[in-house]
């Protein structure tokens, strides 16, 4: 995972800089490109149009649940980027090897996030709570987000890198962050589906997701070193 030292810190900034134009583009166009197709009469956006499997979405929409998968993102996004600093005081690492590490988080966090937008530009898929209200927030173009789960699929992202960084430096240490942190992807994904905010098949697309990110730029940067 770290960069080979002859990779520049400033080569690293301008990769940072694609995924989070991609990233901004799509957001900043939503008004433009996503289409409030459930604020209609008569409303397309019924329950029984979702499948089986997902309509237990609808069962539930606790805010309770929905602040806690909040936390919980923010808490291992907090400890993803924090951690290669700990290993360098730890380790007694020099600082900018911490530095690039991170950024290199802050990179796979990027690309991740771009995708997420990019697939729900094209998807447009209506959150549960719209189907409850389609005039109201059926309305709103913010809702068309549904697919997949950015909260999973971050917190997967998290967890199988987090593994690879600790595999590297940590080994002894590695089955055990893996184990905790792919507990926290379980914990999100059902808080997500109980805070009402995603369907079951969002949250799975969500954390195949960020697995497959996180294992497609490790195996890129293995080739690069």
């Amino acid at each position: 995972m770290q960069f080979r030292p002859e990779i520049s810190t400033k080569v690293v900034f301008r990769q940072t800089l694609i995924p989070l134009a991609i990233w901004a583009v799509f957001f900043l166009l939503r008004p433009v490109l996503y289409r409030n197709g459930c604020a209609v009469t008569p409303s397309p956006c019924v329950i029984d149009s979702v499948n089986a499997f997902d309509r237990i979405a609808f069962r539930y929409g606790s805010i309770t649940a929905d602040f806690w998968s909040n936390v919980l993102q923010n808490t291992v996004g907090v400890i993803l980027f924090l951690t290669p600093f700990l290993f360098a005081w730890r380790k007694k690492l020099q600082l900018i090897e911490a530095a690039r590490d991170a950024l290199y988080f802050a990179k796979i966090t990027l690309w991740n996030g771009a995708l997420i937008e990019l697939v729900r530009t094209l998807v447009q898929r209506p959150r549960p709570l719209v189907f409850n209200n389609p005039m109201g927030d059926g309305a709103n173009y913010h809702q068309y987000t549904s697919f997949y789960s950015g909260h999973t699929s971050f917190v997967a992202l998290a967890t199988l890198s987090l593994y690879f960084y600790f595999k590297r430096l940590e080994p002894r240490f590695a089955r055990a962050a893996y184990g905790a942190f792919a507990g926290l992807t379980v914990l999100v994904a059902v808080l997500r589906v109980w805070g009402g905010r995603h369907y079951p098949t969002d949250v799975i697309g969500g954390a195949f997701a960020g697995y497959s990110i996180a294992l497609f730029m490790q195996k890129h940067m293995t080739r690069t070193r």
